[in-house]
């Protein structure tokens, strides 16, 4: 009988995780919260500046890994990754995102690990990356599925993609969507406490993005838009919550629109919870993704909700029934589906309501961990049938 049978102890789940601010990092502590802690046993390797994180909920274990690649630097930690799994007698090590699978499988297979799983939560072809580095994920990947049990998907675009475009064979790619504690968003707005964090004047609707300041959330078309409604007359403010290489370019972008005033940068911040039922209106102008957290978030603090058709994100905003859906990088498309939302109250919150139903029934944390608990424990029993 496989790790974690009868008369066995907890199955041990070793999870690695490159540098993370946002999306990856909340997910895994979702995760790992709401696992089955009577039948797994997790453990997180990561970068020491992100253990508090993980460390009251697991053990940690530090590891030097930086987000590019580095010859030196990577296979350093594949030695790390190697003694650590041999050490506490990993019964499956799950990487998630490229570069922790880029480390996390070849250590794993080194290391005699019975099961590997990766998640993959982005695509690699759309993160506006050199096209060598692009190249050079999309053939470590086609290379390293064959020696990883399962890979999940946490949208079927992205198993599409996985399958269609990197050339892995179906039976090996799972979908399991991301979810959250809906819970968790459902306080009443307190718009003072938004206006003392943000410095956003009251009297105006205020329409909020949560995302990491980098090219692939598109927030150079947000601004566009918040330019074109503010010269139609909108009385709008826009704040922005997240940080990231893109924020002086976009600070200075606010200020040659001339929209200084208008458009709030809070920084990396760790109330979202507090803040997002704030927001009047929700956007994420993404040009890729796989399935943001941010969004599910939203909508469960009962936010109208505006972003793209890309990646998995249709799969969970039905256009018009639970929010709206513009193409990416279309600003003017973006300014009607908010001025849309601004001058009709009544449809803004029968679209919230729905947002919010349909993430407590479809996407929340229970049954995402419920999914991959699953998995582990099929993987962990020997099966081949998940």
């Amino acid at each position: 009988m496989g790790p974690g049978g009868q008369g066995m102890g907890r199955i041990k789940v070793m999870h690695v995780i490159r540098p993370s601010q946002g999306g990856i990092r909340n997910h895994l502590l979702t995760l790992v919260g709401e696992s089955d802690q009577k039948r797994y046993e997790h453990m997180v390797a990561c970068p020491e500046d992100m253990a508090d994180h993980f460390s009251k909920r697991v053990k940690t274990f530090p590891l030097s890994l930086g987000g590019d690649i580095s010859p030196a630097g990577d296979l350093a930690a594949v030695k790390k990754l190697i003694t650590f799994f041999r050490g506490y007698r990993a019964d499956i090590v799950h990487a998630h995102g490229s570069k922790a699978g880029l480390v996390g499988r070849p250590a794993a297979l080194l290391a005699g690990v019975p099961a590997v799983v990766m998640t993959a939560h982005n695509s690699i072809f759309h993160q506006h990356l050199p096209g060598w580095k692009v190249s050079l994920f999309a053939a470590s990947e086609r290379f390293l599925a064959g020696y990883t049990t399962r890979i999940i998907a946490v949208s079927e675009a992205l198993r599409r993609e996985l399958i269609d475009r990197e050339g892995v064979r179906p039976e090996r790619v799972v979908t399991v969507y991301n979810g959250i504690v809906p819970e968790v968003f459902c306080a009443r707005p307190d718009r003072e406490y938004l206006e003392r964090v943000t410095g956003a004047p009251a009297g105006r609707k205020v329409v909020g993005t949560v995302a990491r300041l980098a090219p692939q959330k598109g927030l150079k078309y947000l601004l566009g838009a918040a330019s074109r409604l503010t010269a139609r007359g909108e009385d709008l403010n826009f704040v922005l919550v997240g940080d990231g290489p893109l924020r002086g370019e976009l600070e200075k972008e606010v200020r040659d629109l001339n929209l200084s005033g208008r458009v709030f940068f809070t920084g990396q911040r760790m109330d979202v919870h507090r803040l997002m039922p704030c927001f009047d209106i929700f956007v994420l102008p993404s040009v890729s993704e796989g399935l943001p957290l941010t969004i599910l978030e939203a909508m469960a603090s009962g936010r109208p909700v505006i972003s793209t058709r890309v990646g998995g994100i249709p799969e969970v905003i039905e256009d018009g029934v639970s929010g709206l859906l513009v193409n990416p990088g279309d600003a003017e498309g973006l300014a009607r589906a908010i001025g849309f939302f601004a001058g009709d109250e009544e449809i803004s919150r029968r679209m919230g309501g729905q947002a919010r139903d349909r993430v407590i029934k479809n996407f929340s944390a229970r049954k995402m961990a419920g999914d991959t608990d699953t998995i582990y424990y099929r993987l962990a029993s020997g099966s081949k049938n998940i």
